[in-house]
């Protein structure tokens, strides 16, 4: 999927051009670029796909430059905080969610997001099918929902839309919950009527429409929660400005050569922008919205 792809293209643009525009200096003692990777946040993609990637573009880095690439997968967000805070890995990826909730703002310094299409945030999308009659949250109840497993923000958002809806949790509000794999399962369940209404990102939605048309025909989108960011890259506060600048500026220059071109089309792409904590908001105040809720629910009890 193109999502997917994006997020292993954000790993290893950093890991390329970072390292050989730091080679280049005279430097008394030469940084490292050590990486950590929170795949849980990659709910689309495998884990022998992220290990791959990691481990093939950090040994071509470091034949080529000469260069300490360090890499490491983590499926415990604790141990990755612990790690991050003992300066064990400088740069870490993950989705907004743990990135909020898990680490030090404080501590963490500007990074990147890469941009598709014409964002570099993503809007999650309520969809039914048009024959279904469901236009609308309130026709929802008892009807069942699907959405991507292992994602907290479509869990969340069920629960915040059922709850402003009819005041209660969403696996109350609907019939049955469905958890699938990817994306793709979830637009096509909808479209052989094998669920009522799915929580899907956008652009993964209209990647499935694109290569079946009548599904786009076939269903309408019924609620948008707008402007989520859904991977974030952070370098640790601590790592010197200089590197982390260079680095910066190098991965800014991906889509002016050729290699850096060929890299984006690969992966459906059309350029890395600079991320600081501030995109972190949306995330942040959808989280107050769902907590909130659920004060007002516990005070009505």
């Amino acid at each position: 999927m193109k999502g997917n792809r994006v997020l292993i293209l954000f790993t290893i643009s950093v890991l390329s051009f970072a390292y050989r525009s730091y080679a280049a200096d005279k430097v008394i003692e030469q940084p490292s670029l050590n990486m950590g990777l929170f795949v849980n946040s990659l709910s689309e993609v495998t884990r022998a796909d992220v290990d791959v990637a990691f481990n093939f573009w950090a040994g071509e880095i470091g034949k080529q430059e000469g260069i300490t690439v360090m890499t490491q997968v983590y499926t415990d967000i604790n141990v990755m905080r612990r790690d991050f805070d003992a300066d064990k890995i400088n740069f870490i990826i993950a989705s907004p969610l743990p990135l909020l909730n898990e680490f030090d703002h404080e501590q963490l310094a500007e990074g990147y997001k890469v941009v598709w299409g014409s964002s570099a945030e993503d809007n999650l999308l309520v969809v039914t099918r048009k024959q279904s009659k469901l236009h609308d949250l309130v026709a929802l109840k008892n009807k069942q929902l699907s959405i991507v497993q292992n994602e907290p923000i479509s869990a969340m958002y069920a629960d915040i839309l059922a709850l402003e809806s009819f005041g209660l949790e969403a696996k109350k509000v609907f019939s049955k919950i469905n958890y699938e794999s990817k994306s793709t399962r979830l637009v096509l369940n909808l479209f052989f009527k094998r669920t009522d209404v799915i929580l899907v990102y956008q652009q993964l939605y209209d990647l499935t429409c694109e290569l079946n048309p009548q599904i786009k025909r076939d269903t309408q989108i019924i609620n948008v929660l707008p402007n989520l960011p859904r991977v974030l890259g952070y370098f640790h506060k601590r790592v010197d400005p200089e590197f982390r600048e260079l680095v910066l500026t190098e991965v800014d220059k991906l889509a002016t050569h050729p290699r850096g071109r060929q890299l984006l089309a690969l992966f459906q792409a059309d350029k890395v922008v600079r991320s600081n904590t501030t995109d972190l908001k949306s995330t942040q105040e959808l989280q107050q919205r769902y907590l909130q809720l659920f004060d007002k629910k516990r005070g009505q009890q």
